[in-house]
């Protein structure tokens, strides 16, 4: 049952961290393009907000609809956190002595 759990959990955090990364992508790949921000300023937005962030959302409003640019950097989190409980629901293979 600790396998299974443990295997959907980090199937379901990848697909997750999967999602995170292309709506992230989608949101501040043409920004980075057109040299409004740097990959280092792009990559804090990845993993929090900022007033730099949501000047690069503003700046690719008519690039994306509506729901692509209000990437939510939490999206990210939650993928870390389901992958962390995936890890901490694996089993350990050996025996007590």
């Amino acid at each position: 049952m600790k396998r299974t759990t443990a295997t959907l959990l980090s199937i379901g955090g990848g697909v997750i961290l999967a999602a995170a990364l292309g709506w992230w992508w989608t949101t501040y790949g043409e920004v980075v393009a057109y040299g409004y921000l740097s990959w280092r300023e792009a990559g804090v937005c990845l993993v929090g907000n900022s007033d730099i962030c949501a000047l690069a959302k503003a700046l690719c409003f008519g690039a994306h609809p509506r729901f692509l640019i209000a990437y939510w950097s939490s999206a990210f989190w939650l993928a870390l956190a389901v992958l962390s409980a995936s890890l901490l629901t694996t089993g350990r293979t050996g025996t007590v002595k």
